[in-house]
């Protein structure tokens, strides 16, 4: 782990600053329903060609794209090697919006602000709650905590799984510019 870090995005570009947090983190999270998985996570990785999330199972692998944003493809992988079919995932979400270096990209990073003030003013749940909030920082704290102390923790909060935002959900909240 490194003890300072260079600031590599504006508007603080080439300053150096302590770093108070662990950089790699490696865990095993056991899900309420009984599936577990191993999460590993780095900060000190320069180059990787890795995708941005890999899920590993006992029936294959799934490689996702990078979930900062929206889009890009999924892909299955059996336990045999085979790339498993898929079914088309047609989402207003998932059409390119934003030049990249590198192409383009699908990237509507506001969706969720914008789905929670639509869910504020049509008086319903929104999909980001504060008891998710809660959970997610609770299972983070809880991995450190874990391995700070070198055993298991069991996380004692929970919250619902929200609904999923559908394609028609989604459509509803894209605003022309």
């Amino acid at each position: 782990a490194s003890a300072t870090r260079t600031i590599t995005s504006e508007p603080r570009s080439g300053e150096t600053i302590p770093v108070k947090t662990p950089t790699n983190i490696h865990a095993l999270l056991e899900f309420e329903q009984g599936a577990t998985i191993t999460l590993s996570t780095s900060w000190d990785v320069w180059a990787h060609r890795h995708e941005n999330m890999e899920l590993y199972g006992t029936e294959g692998s799934l490689y996702v794209p990078d979930p900062n944003f929206f889009g890009g493809d999924v892909d299955l992988i059996g336990k045999d090697g085979d790339v498993l079919e898929k079914p088309v995932f047609e989402h207003p979400f998932s059409v390119p919006n934003k030049d990249q270096l590198d192409g383009k990209m699908a990237n509507y990073r506001a969706a969720g602000l914008a789905d929670m003030a639509q869910a504020i003013a049509q008086n319903r749940p929104h999909r980001c709650s504060m008891e998710m909030a809660v959970h997610a920082v609770d299972v983070m704290t809880s991995v450190l905590k874990s391995g700070e102390q070198k055993e298991f923790i069991t996380v004692n909060t929970t919250c619902e799984r929200p609904a999923a935002l559908s394609p028609q959900d989604a459509a509803n909240l894209l605003v022309e510019g």
